[in-house]
C-alpha cells in the first residue's frame, strides 16, 4: 500500500512539474508567438482594405506576463475617408491569457486537450466605444474565447452582445451574434460559422419610414488555400426571413432565403457555381411564389484574374471611391502602360475560353413556372482595335439563350394584381388574368419575339460565326440587334 502511494504521489508531482514546466514554456513563447501573428494579420488587413481607400491596423500596446497566465492590451485602428470624417476610429481590447498546456477555462469544462494559449478577450472602453457599452448596460459588447495549439492551429468564438439605439435619424435593434471559426497551423484550411438572431432597422427618410427587418442568419463556410492563392471551397447562407417597408406602401417580404457557392481548382483554371434560392415571396401578406437562380462559371484562368483583380483594386477602385466620396460620376483614368497591361491580362483571361451559365433564373407560382437560361462560350480576339462585328464574333464563339413564360404564371400575377388593387369580384378577375395570360401570347407571336407552345411564351435564340437563329429565323449578329431596337421602338411607341 506505501508503494502504491509513493507511486501515485510520483505521478501527481511529474504531472505537476510537466504543467509548470509548460505554462514556463509557453510564457516565454508567447511575445514572439503574439509577434508574428500580428505582423501575419496586419499583412492581411492592408491587402484587404487597400482597395477601399482606407487602412486597419493592430498594435500590441503592452504584454504583461506571468508564470500561469499573461495580459496583453491590443489597439485596433480603423481609417477611411468616408467614416467619422476621415479621423481614425480606435478600438481598444485586453486579453486575459492563460497559459498551456492545460489552461484552467478549458480544464474546468472537461476539455483536456493540450494547447499552447487559451484567449479571453473583450472589447474594452474608451471615448469611441463609450456609447456602445452604455447600450450593453456597461458589460463588454465583444468578447472573443480562443485557443491555440502547440502546431499554431486555433480555434475560438465571438460573441456580440444585443443592443439597440433610438435618435432622429430613426431605430437600429441587434439581437446579438455569434462567430466561431478554426485554422490550420499553417493557415491554409479554414472553417467559419455564425448565427444571427434579428437586425431590425428603420430609417426616416422623405418618403417616409423605411423599415428592414431579417430574422435568423446563419452561415457556413469552409475553404482551403489553393495553389492559385484563393481559399476553395463552400460559402453557405440563410435567412428565415427579410421584410422590406418604404413609406405607406406594403411590405414585401423573402422567407427561406439560401445562398450556397461552391469552387475548385482544376490545373490552373477555376471552376465555381452559385445558387440564391427563394423559398417564397409575397407582398402586403399575399403569396407571389418563390424564385432561383443558378450559376456556373468554368476555365477562368486564375494567373491573369488575380492580376486583373489587382489592377482593379490598385488602379480602378481607389478612383472610384474618391468619385463617390466628393459626388462626381466616375471615368477611369489609366495611363498607356496601365491600359496595355489591362488588355494583355484580358486576353490571356480570354484565351483560356472561359464559360459561362445561367442555367436557371425562375419564377413559379401556384399554377405555373416560368424560366430563363443563358451560356456563353468566350474566346480570344487577334486584336482588340477592329470593327465591332468582328470583334464580337471573335470574342462571343457561341451563346444560347432560353425564355419560357408560363400562361398560367401571368394568370396568377393578374390575379394578384387586381386583389392588390381592391377588386373583389371573383369572376371579372379571372377574366382579366386570362385576357392578360392571352395578351401576352399574343403580341410575343405579333411582333415575332416567341411562340406560342401550350400553355407556354417560348422563344429561342442560337448565336455562333456572327449568325443568330432567333425563333428558326437566321440574320447576322448586327441584323438582329437592329430588328430587337425596331420591335422595341413598336412596342414603346403602342404605349
Amino acid at each position: 500500500m506505501k508503494k502504491s502511494v509513493n507511486i501515485a504521489v510520483g505521478v501527481v508531482i511529474v504531472a505537476g512539474a510537466l504543467i509548470t514546466a509548460g505554462a514556463w514554456y509557453t510564457g516565454t513563447r508567447l511575445e514572439s508567438v503574439l509577434g508574428e501573428a500580428i505582423e501575419q494579420g496586419n499583412q492581411e488587413l492592408k491587402t484587404a482594405f487597400s482597395s477601399y481607400g482606407g487602412s486597419e491596423s493592430i498594435e500590441l500596446l503592452s504584454l504583461d506576463r506571468h508564470f500561469f497566465t499573461s495580459t496583453a492590451h491590443y489597439k485596433l485602428t480603423f481609417q477611411n475617408p468616408q467614416y467619422n470624417e476621415g479621423q481614425p476610429i480606435e478600438l481598444l481590447l485586453v486579453d486575459n491569457i492563460e497559459h498551456g498546456p492545460f489552461p484552467w477555462s478549458r480544464v474546468k469544462s472537461f476539455n483536456l486537450m493540450p494547447v499552447m494559449a487559451a484567449s479571453n478577450m473583450a472589447l474594452e472602453k474608451n471615448a469611441f466605444s463609450e456609447k456602445w457599452f452604455a447600450m450593453t448596460s456597461g458589460q463588454p459588447p465583444v468578447t472573443g474565447h480562443f485557443s491555440m495549439g502547440y502546431d499554431r492551429a486555433g480555434q475560438g468564438r465571438v460573441e456580440f452582445l444585443p443592443f439597440q439605439f433610438t435618435d432622429q435619424d430613426g431605430l437600429f435593434k441587434f439581437s446579438g451574434a455569434t462567430l466561431n471559426g478554426s485554422s490550420s497551423a499553417d493557415g491554409e484550411k479554414l472553417e467559419a460559422s455564425g448565427l444571427l438572431n434579428s437586425l431590425e432597422v428603420s430609417a426616416n427618410s422623405q418618403d417616409g419610414p423605411v423599415q428592414l427587418v431579417v430574422k435568423d442568419l446563419t452561415f457556413n463556410s469552409g475553404g482551403t488555400l489553393g495553389k492559385s492563392g484563393f481559399f476553395l471551397g463552400h460559402n453557405d447562407a440563410k435567412v428565415a426571413s427579410i421584410s422590406l417597408q418604404s413609406g405607406a406602401q406594403s411590405p414585401l417580404q423573402f422567407k427561406d432565403v439560401a445562398y450556397t457557392t461552391l469552387s475548385q481548382e482544376v490545373e490552373g483554371r477555376l471552376n465555381a457555381q452559385m445558387s440564391y434560392d427563394i423559398g417564397n415571396i409575397s407582398f402586403d401578406s399575399k403569396d407571389i411564389g418563390s424564385s432561383q437562380m443558378l450559376w456556373k462559371f468554368a476555365n477562368i484562368d486564375i494567373a491573369s484574374t488575380k492580376k486583373l483583380l489587382r489592377i482593379y483594386q490598385e488602379k480602378i477602385e481607389p478612383q472610384t471611391q474618391a468619385a463617390l466620396a466628393q459626388g462626381q460620376l466616375y471615368t477611369p483614368q489609366l495611363s498607356a502602360e496601365d491600359r496595355a497591361l489591362l488588355q494583355a491580362e484580358f486576353s490571356k483571361l480570354l484565351a483560356a475560353k472561359p464559360y459561362i451559365e445561367l442555367e436557371k433564373l425562375s419564377l413559379k407560382t401556384a399554377s405555373g413556372e416560368s424560366h430563363f437560361s443563358l451560356t456563353m462560350d468566350l474566346g480570344s480576339p487577334t486584336s482588340f482595335d477592329q470593327a465591332g462585328s468582328e470583334l464580337l464574333k471573335q470574342l462571343l464563339t457561341q451563346a444560347d439563350a432560353k425564355l419560357v413564360l408560363s400562361k398560367p404564371m401571368i394568370r396568377d400575377l393578374a390575379t394578384l394584381q387586381a386583389k392588390l388593387a381592391g377588386q373583389t369580384d371573383h369572376a371579372a378577375i379571372a377574366q382579366q388574368a386570362q385576357g392578360a395570360a392571352d395578351s401576352v401570347g399574343g403580341m410575343a407571336v405579333m411582333l415575332q419575339l416567341g411562340k406560342v407552345d401550350g400553355d407556354n411564351i417560348v422563344s429561342n435564340v442560337h448565336y455562333a460565326n456572327d449568325v443568330v437563329d432567333f425563333n428558326g429565323e437566321k440574320m447576322t449578329a448586327q441584323q438582329f440587334a437592329a430588328a430587337m431596337m425596331g420591335k422595341a421602338g413598336m412596342f414603346i411607341g403602342g404605349k
